[in-house]
């Protein structure tokens, strides 16, 4: 049975080696049962997550294109993030008309059904990635406080999370609010504080720091 063990290439704010509990190696045999989390893997997941919202969140303040209130627009990632999300703009909330890029004061930011985004994994694996966030949107400040959340899997192993009035904006770290994210056994807070350390308790195993810059997750004692 192989190590839990795969290698994220580096990628921009994701520029890391990333260690992903994942079988993906062909050697190992399809009956093999996938090799169990231990808290470590499960704050590293948490840590790609954290990595990830701090490049897709601000798109929620950052996205600009051809004018239009119909929605959705796309956003599509390339390289070691591959994918499309969607952007739905609002005025007011969501149940407030359509709104271009530039005037709307709510948004809606998703993976379509089926259509996760991809993130390389090691040579030739990937982890997937769905999200289904919002956010209200201070065009004054270029901040957005979002809620939502998605879901991560990579080879056996899947993942929730949910985040609570993540504060973002159009440039840096996101400077409030939490992300509660769920694998296997283990549940686990991450909060963030302005700042490129985020905190992640596993609830009952301690506590580690993940560098949103690096990736290094390191055990708090």
């Amino acid at each position: 049975m192989n190590s839990i063990r795969a290698f994220l290439r580096g990628r921009g704010a994701l520029a890391l080696l990333l260690m992903i509990p994942a079988a993906l190696s062909d050697t190992t045999a399809p009956q093999d049962q996938a090799p169990p989390l231990n808290e470590q893997d499960a704050a590293t997941q948490a840590g790609l997550i954290a990595m990830a919202i701090v490049d897709v969140g601000p798109e929620l303040v950052n996205f600009s294109g051809p004018g239009k209130t119909e929605p959705p627009y796309s956003r599509s990632f390339t390289g070691d993030i591959s994918g499309t999300v969607y952007l739905d703009f609002r005025l007011g909330g969501p149940s407030g008309p359509h709104a271009t890029w530039a005037t709307g004061t709510w948004a809606r930011l998703f993976t379509a059904a089926g259509e996760p985004l991809s993130i390389a994994v090691g040579e030739s694996g990937s982890a997937q990635l769905s999200l289904d966030i919002t956010g209200d949107i201070n065009r004054v400040a270029d901040t957005a406080v979002i809620n939502g959340g998605g879901t991560f899997s990579s080879g056996p192993y899947s993942a929730t999370f949910t985040f609570t009035n993540l504060a973002v904006a159009a440039t840096g770290y996101p400077s409030g609010g939490s992300m509660t994210f769920t694998s296997g056994s283990f549940v686990m807070t991450v909060a963030f504080n302005g700042t490129n350390l985020a905190t992640v308790t596993v609830a009952g195993h301690g506590t580690w720091r993940v560098n949103l810059d690096t990736g290094a997750v390191t055990r708090v004692p």
